[in-house]
């Protein structure tokens, strides 16, 4: 949030302090750049989940795991808009139609309450018991293919800090609709395609130890997305977007108590985003008046 209070009025002071002819503004054509900033909500596919640590290598399969809807935004301020599910983008049009943009997806994880998994592997503790909920003490023993059901109270994994999915994409802009004089009111669909790395902000809690948050470059990502844009006086705009990705955690630290503690995950997801956004241009000192130019 601190960053992008810094960026945008650099980018505002650089995109309109040049002196030179009005032009007639093209909103995606070469040399746009647009900013934008939205909310979103997300869905996941079932997941392998593989727990390691010092004393116990175990994964729950067919695990279930959800988004966290947020109401933080009933009581705001500036320093909480960063804190629910948001996505953060920012783009340029190498030429005309065709941009690539840098993007960040804020998304957040919950591993499900209740949740009927199979389970194998090995949990060695030699002094305590070790349960995941399932009202069955499990003792110093090999886990082979279970079946139980999870209790938040006992176990508990999540990215409830976020699940951010950092990404470059590339992708197309084609206008289907112009109204105005100027046509100062038009929409647009988007469409393209994006990859990128997985920074997590893992919880664990595990055999009655609650872990700090722990971060870690966790990853990696691929998705794909098409959304609808509504541009006003070729300056702001709204959009929706809608998204299919899938992500790899290869080693996502789980808690900085045991060094050797990680996860691995797996998992499929879909997301609807929505927001507003704006255009920025640089002014011409020559004759063009058909698009910005650098």
């Amino acid at each position: 949030m601190k960053l992008l209070c810094i960026i945008f009025p650099f980018l505002i002071a650089f995109c309109t302090f040049s002196q030179g002819k009005r032009i007639r503004r093209v909103t995606n054509n070469k040399g746009t750049i647009f900013l934008s900033w939205g909310y979103n909500v997300s869905a996941y596919t079932k997941s392998n989940l593989n727990l390691v640590g010092s004393q116990y290598n175990f994964t729950l399969y067919q695990s279930k795991g959800a988004d966290i809807p947020s109401d933080q935004l009933k009581n705001y301020t500036l320093n909480s808009l960063s804190i629910p599910q948001h996505n953060i983008k920012v783009g340029y049009y190498y030429k005309n139609k065709w941009f690539f943009s840098l993007a960040l997806d804020h998304m957040k994880y919950m591993y499900s309450d209740y949740n009927q998994v199979q389970i194998s592997g090995n949990a060695t503790f030699p002094i305590q018991d070790v349960t995941l909920g399932n009202n069955q003490y499990l003792t110093n023993v090999e886990l082979i293919s279970q079946n139980i059901v999870t209790n938040r109270n006992q176990f508990n994994y999540n990215n409830a800090s976020g699940l951010d999915y950092i990404h470059a994409e590339l992708g197309k802009t084609k206008r289907w609709y112009e109204a105005g004089k100027k046509n100062d009111f038009t929409a647009s669909t988007n469409v393209g395609f994006g990859a990128g790395l997985l920074y997590s902000h893992t919880s664990l809690l595990y055999n009655g130890v609650q872990g700090p948050v722990t971060n870690s470059l966790s990853g990696y990502g691929i998705s794909g997305f098409a959304g609808v844009r509504f541009e006003a006086y070729k300056r702001f705009f709204l959009y929706t977007n809608f998204s299919l990705g899938f992500l790899h955690k290869v080693h996502e630290q789980t808690t900085s108590l045991d060094g050797a503690a990680y996860a691995k995950q797996k998992l499929g997801y879909s997301q609807i985003e929505g927001g507003i956004g704006l255009f920025l241009f640089k002014r011409t000192k020559n004759a063009c008046d058909d698009c910005p130019v650098w």
